[in-house]
Order: structure tokens, then C-alpha cells, then sequence
């Protein structure tokens, strides 16, 4: 992997360039305090803060059309997405881009999106609420930036970075990514946690938690590995009718509901449980591969303080009381 010394001016003129090709967006803090990705003018003005909103949105919009109809005349929809780069990124926030690479491989909505996107990611310190795990490899990206060292990790970025040479020392092989710095209290699951878990159905720690929990789906709604969604139609008689792709949310009580109004997760605790088990040990065909990037914004989102970290750690004291 090759990597370079950065020399002065360079971020201003990476996002120049960027601009010149397509839309950037990037961490900024509002005048509310709140960090979200938005379109970015200046390198200096990037935020070190986790934007509310995760990067997904841009490669899983929170509501797209699939399709419409309309005078008999049916059509799919095409995406008019430009190149878009994401600049700024935290390494826990590429690993979950990498998650949905997964989930969404043969997704073309999604596809089609993500070879448009170009990812630069940024080293950081993990906040006190995070508990991001010790990465077992590097945070997949095009670029990544840290102190004043720029590495190229693809195709595209070593594009990006022949343009840019002015700007760059000369290239070395044998430097490694730094190691991302894990948070205080990382997220590895030990390998006991799925047998706690699967003994843990009548544990009150479910029921208690599910007690303080409103079903507002904030959690999800943050989460930079959520991935489930609603397929709606809207119909207007005698005009058109659309379909589209929305996200959706395992905490909402319509979630699992099915033919005859029978529910597979009747109850708040079963949801929670739901969703414990789908963010550490994977779903479906992903089983076995954790959904948590230990960002912890769904900690922070949640009105009542629910914290998935904090009810591993409960299930396993329980476990060895």
C-alpha cells in the first residue's frame, strides 16, 4: 500500500479537487451543536465529532422510488446520483460501510451508488462513550488520512493522489496504517457471549430494559449498520402509482407483523432481544459477523439510556452469578 508524506495545503486542495468532479460531504458542526454530514468547503472546518446521521444514507437513502406507473407506462427508476465523495470518515464508520458491502452485494440501487462514492477515512480517538472493538484489519477506503500522512488503498484514490502530487513526498511501500486505538471499553465479544445469550429468554434483564424502552426506534435510525426496510406503495386513482423502499425499524410494533395480525415479536423485550442479537452475532447469511461498529450513537440517540455494551456486560455478570 502506498502511502505518502502530506505536504501544506494538500487537504484544501484534495477537497478542490473532489468539488471539481462531483458533491462532498463531510462531518460539520451546526450552530445547534450537532454533527452532520453535509457539503464541506473547507478541510479545516471537518469535525473530529461522529455525524448524527451515518454515511449509509447516501448509499441507503432513507426513501427511494423503485418504480412508478403512470398512462400505462411503466418505469424503473434510474439513479441521476453524480460522483460523490465522503470525506472525513472515522474508521468505525468505513467498517460499516464494508458491513453493507455485504449485505447489499447484489442490491443494484446500492451497487450503483457505491462506485460512485469515494471514501476518505480519518484516524481519531474513540470518544469516552465509545466502544469500538480491536480492528482486525485496516478500515476499508479509497484514502486515508492521518496527521500528515496520506495512504492510497484503491484504484481511485491512487487516482486521486497522482493528481495531487504537487502536494505529496515521495512514495514509500513499507509503511503500515496506523493502528486505530481501541476505545476503553472495547466491544469484542468473548466467545461465551452467543451461549449467555441463547440461555438468557427468561432473564429479567430483558423485561426490566424493555420496560424503560419507548419503541421510538432512534437506535435504528442512527445506526450506521441498520439495514431493514419497508416496501410501500402509493396509489393515486386514475393517476399513478409508486413504489418505494423505506427504512424500516425492528423496534416498531408493525415490523414483524404478518397475514392475520399474528406477531413474531409481540413485545418490547423480544424486540430488544431482537436486536441484541442481531447487532453481535450477524443475521441471516452474515451470521457469525457482528453488526456493531461500537460508534455508540445509538447510546446517545436513546431518550432513556439503553446501551447495548452495557447490557453485554450485564448478561455475562449474570451469567457467572
Amino acid at each position: 500500500m502506498r502511502s505518502f508524506d502530506v505536504g501544506k495545503g494538500f487537504g484544501e486542495a484534495l477537497l478542490s479537487l473532489l468539488r471539481s468532479r462531483g458533491q462532498v460531504f463531510g462531518p460539520l458542526c451546526g450552530e445547534d451543536g450537532v454533527c452532520r454530514l453535509r457539503p464541506v468547503s473547507s478541510w479545516q472546518s471537518l469535525s473530529d465529532a461522529p455525524p448524527l446521521i451515518p454515511p449509509k444514507k447516501y448509499l441507503f437513502p432513507p426513501r427511494e422510488r423503485l418504480w412508478s406507473l403512470a398512462a400505462d407506462e411503466y418505469r424503473r427508476m434510474t439513479l441521476s446520483d453524480g460522483p460523490t465523495a465522503l470525506v472525513g470518515l472515522a474508521p468505525c464508520d468505513l467498517h460499516a460501510i464494508a458491513y453493507l458491502d455485504r449485505v447489499f452485494a447484489e442490491d443494484p440501487h446500492y451497487a450503483q451508488r457505491r462506485c460512485r462514492t469515494l471514501l476518505i477515512g480519518v484516524s481519531c480517538a474513540p470518544r469516552e462513550d465509545c466502544f469500538c472493538p480491536p480492528w482486525k484489519s485496516p478500515p476499508p477506503c479509497d484514502l486515508f488520512i492521518s496527521e500528515e500522512r496520506l495512504w492510497c488503498c484503491s484504484e481511485p484514490g491512487a487516482q486521486v493522489a497522482a493528481a495531487l502530487a504537487e502536494f505529496l513526498g515521495e512514495a514509500r511501500e513499507d509503511v503500515p496504517l496506523p493502528d486505530m486505538q481501541p476505545a476503553e471499553r472495547s466491544f469484542e465479544a468473548p466467545a461465551d457471549l452467543e451461549q449467555a445469550f441463547a440461555g438468557s429468554e427468561s432473564l429479567p434483564l430483558w423485561t426490566q430494559t424493555a420496560q424503560r424502552c419507548l419503541s421510538c426506534g432512534a437506535c435504528s435510525a442512527v445506526c450506521p449498520t441498520c439495514t431493514c426496510y419497508d416496501v410501500v406503495d402509493e396509489i393515486v386513482p386514475g393517476q399513478a402509482a409508486e413504489r418505494f423502499r423505506r427504512w424500516d425499524n425492528c423496534f416498531f410494533t408493525s415490523f414483524a407483523q404478518v397475514a392475520g395480525g399474528q406477531q413474531f415479536h409481540p413485545d418490547r423485550a423480544t424486540r430488544l432481544r431482537f436486536r441484541f442479537e442481531h447487532k453481535l452475532f450477524g443475521f441471516g447469511p452474515l451470521r457469525g459477523a457482528p453488526a456493531c461498529v461500537g460508534c455508540a450513537r445509538c447510546a446517545r440517540a436513546c431518550p432513556v439510556g439503553i446501551d447495548l455494551d452495557k447490557l453485554r456486560r450485564t448478561l455475562l455478570a449474570e451469567k457467572k452469578s
